[in-house]
């Protein structure tokens, strides 16, 4: 998806005027940074995905006060989200951000705040170790994990609600076994990740930690669940959330739901999301992906394809009504297309006698390749193909955005489900024809 338009909100100014004098808004917090030439920096205030701008100051000589009535909570201050880092506002102190713009996020300091020092020594040590985890071999990790949980531990016992907050957010998630039960498997992941974090708290949705917790939630759940078990427990557990922490729910599901191709969870998070966030700038952009994709839903007839075979004769999807048919978008050059290959003509091979099919729709564009790649894969199915690459005409119909892709059509021409391949290919054929 493209970036999201950002968008200012509009501010309601209400003055009081005694003796024809203005009062001044109170006073924020403060910063002095040597070296910084830029004429303003700004106060950043996550929302589900994004930073919105919320406030300004002007910089004279490096030096900077923010004023203004900004809800008590975590910001980012910066010259931009990408310039910027964590700050907490409490309504009590008035912090001093201290530096000099060389190395400014790695080494500033906080002065008159003793929660956002806190809060800005726990988030370099466990960034730090983090850093040097990613930099080793699995079997050497061992070391600074212990010392990631044990730092996470320390945190949570902080005075500081913010600290503690970060503790359970940064805190590794339990391994689980996943079970035969999908609920249950969906229950242990629940617990995984959020036993012992207050998702009633408000500071909860407001740092971008708690989407990417759930980025890595659902990047776990739809490894493990079928998406169709999925959608029913996601739904009872969102309603049990409170609404700022639904639309986050929604839309990270959606990102990673992307990211695996898996349109019929694209579309269920979608759908939730602008319902759940109907003023959110991204709602016209995420409604006009649900209306182009739902001709493709599932239950939806399938679009008919009519491409030519390696022998120029135009072969239709239709044909092969009164079966299951699998149509298989992939290409010579596609590497995990070839890889995935060998499955797939195991599959056919056990389940074509039962009534299985495949229509096979290649990316390619040079057709001795493709001719090749049929030859050397022993793919006896239908294989079409019009050459044009990524411009296919087929691929266009069914908004292929990468390969393989998949769509599993039942006998009467209806879509029943996509993104198959591997192990969730083979257990749906076992769950239509058995063993």
């Amino acid at each position: 998806m493209q970036r999201p338009i950002r968008y200012k909100r509009p501010v309601w100014l209400f003055t009081l005027v005694i003796s024809a004098c203005q009062s001044q808004p109170a006073l924020v917090f403060t910063g002095e940074i040597k070296g910084l030439v830029r004429d303003s920096i700004y106060l950043f205030k996550w929302e589900a995905g994004r930073w919105d701008r919320v406030l300004g100051a002007k910089v004279s000589d490096g030096k900077f006060s923010f004023r203004g009535t900004p809800t008590p909570g975590i910001y980012l201050w910066g010259l931009s989200p990408q310039e910027g880092d964590i700050i907490s506002l409490n309504g009590k102190d008035q912090p001093h951000i201290k530096g000099d713009v060389n190395q400014l996020l790695q080494t500033y300091i906080y002065e008159k705040s003793p929660e956002n020092e806190a809060l800005l020594n726990f988030r370099r040590e466990i960034n730090k170790l983090y850093q040097q985890i990613g930099q080793l071999p699995p079997e050497q990790r061992a070391n600074l994990q212990q010392q990631v949980d044990n730092l996470t531990k320390q945190a949570e016992k902080s005075p500081y609600a913010t600290v503690r907050l970060y503790g359970q957010l940064f805190r590794s998630p339990k391994s689980i076994t996943p079970s035969t039960s999908p609920h249950t498997t969906w229950s242990e992941l629940v617990k995984s990740f959020w036993e012992g974090i207050s998702l009633d708290n408000p500071l909860v949705t407001q740092i971008p930690e708690t989407f990417m917790r759930l980025q890595g939630f659902w990047q776990n759940a739809l490894a493990l669940l079928p998406e169709d078990s999925l959608h029913v427990y996601v739904e009872v557990w969102a309603q049990k959330t409170p609404p700022a922490f639904q639309s986050n729910i929604w839309i990270t599901l959606l990102d990673v739901a992307q990211r695996f191709q898996l349109v019929e969870t694209m579309l269920f998070a979608a759908e939730k999301f602008v319902k759940a966030a109907p003023f959110d700038p991204r709602r016209a952009q995420i409604e006009q992906f649900i209306q182009a994709e739902g001709t493709l839903r599932r239950g939806r007839p399938a679009p008919d394809i009519a491409l030519p075979d390696p022998d120029g004769k135009t072969r239709r999807l239709s044909e092969l009504r009164g079966k299951w048919v699998l149509i298989d978008f992939w290409a010579s050059w596609c590497r995990p297309c070839r890889i995935e290959n060998p499955n797939v003509v195991r599959l056919y091979q056990k389940y074509h006698p039962k009534g299985f099919d495949i229509f096979g729709v290649s990316l390619d564009s040079n057709k001795d390749a493709w001719i090749q790649a049929i030859k050397s894969d022993n793919l006896s199915w239908t294989h079409v193909s019009d050459l044009r690459g990524w411009q296919s005409a087929g691929a266009q119909l069914y908004r292929v955005s990468g390969i393989p892709f998949t769509v599993l059509v039942d006998p009467e021409g209806k879509i029943v489900a996509k993104g198959l391949r591997g192990p969730s290919l083979e257990a749906k054929l076992r769950e239509i024809f058995g063993e």
